[in-house]
């Protein structure tokens, strides 16, 4: 019963992200409950809704994709790059690689994106290549549309590459992640060592410093963050 619930505040939460014909991103988890409140909710009912979905960071398995752990990275086949021109995973051979699949509608995402910002800045210099790669959800079923994704990521205040694997269902993702046994989430972050291997995996929903948000509310959160900078920095020094 309660990942239905679950599913269903996921998939109801979209609406509240168009602007007309134009998809707004969600900034954070309090943008997402104004959006909800705008929506028509009550404030109980906006927050019941939120407490469901944060219920699943505790609940979720996080040795999820211990099946991928020792595999080889397939190949990117991405749709579109911002930030950088086509990225190769041959061409990264010798650099530790992370790769976060992440979405404008999705509040797990939006307050991992600080995070995310956060790891580029601090392991630039070093032989770290972090990629970012959107996936709709709202509007999937939508023609590619990069200026969408853009929006996306100006509003994220995104830096680093980012790859829009767009038919993910049967693109990219697929290869990584959507094979084999069920998965908790699709916002999945993959570590791969210099070799290309997967050495670490993440397997979705959020994650960054117990500053933000304030101390206490998402422990679990910080915990993992600091597992994903332990992973980068083992790696960086193999």
């Amino acid at each position: 019963m309660m990942k239905k619930l679950l599913m269903l505040a996921i998939l109801g939460s979209t609406a509240a992200c168009f602007a007309g014909s134009k998809i707004r991103p969600v900034q954070s988890w309090a943008d997402f409950r104004a959006s909800l409140l705008e929506e028509g909710k009550s404030e109980p009912d906006a927050d019941a809704e939120i407490a469901v979905m944060l219920s699943s960071l505790n609940d979720m398995d996080r040795a999820a994709g211990d099946d991928r752990l020792g595999t080889s990275a397939p190949p990117f086949h991405f749709d579109a790059w911002l930030n950088s021109r086509p990225l190769a995973l041959q061409e990264l051979r010798g650099k530790v690689v992370l790769v976060r699949w992440w979405t404008d509608t999705c509040p797990f995402c939006a307050s991992s994106s600080p995070a995310l910002r956060v790891l580029h800045s601090e392991f630039a210099g070093k032989d770290f290549v972090l990629i970012g790669v959107f996936h709709p959800k709202a509007g999937r079923d939508d023609p590619l549309d990069v200026a969408r994704v853009e929006r996306a990521v100006a509003a994220r205040q995104f830096e680093f590459p980012v790859a829009i694997d767009w038919n993910w269902r049967e693109g990219t993702l697929k290869d990584w992640w959507l094979t084999g046994p069920k998965r908790p989430a699709t916002s999945v972050t993959f570590i791969l060592d210099k070799e290309g291997i997967v050495r670490f995996i993440h397997p979705g929903m959020e994650y960054h410093d117990n500053a933000d948000p304030p101390p206490g509310k998402h422990a679990m959160c910080a915990d993992d963050l600091g597992r994903i900078r332990a992973a980068i920095s083992r790696l960086l020094a193999e």
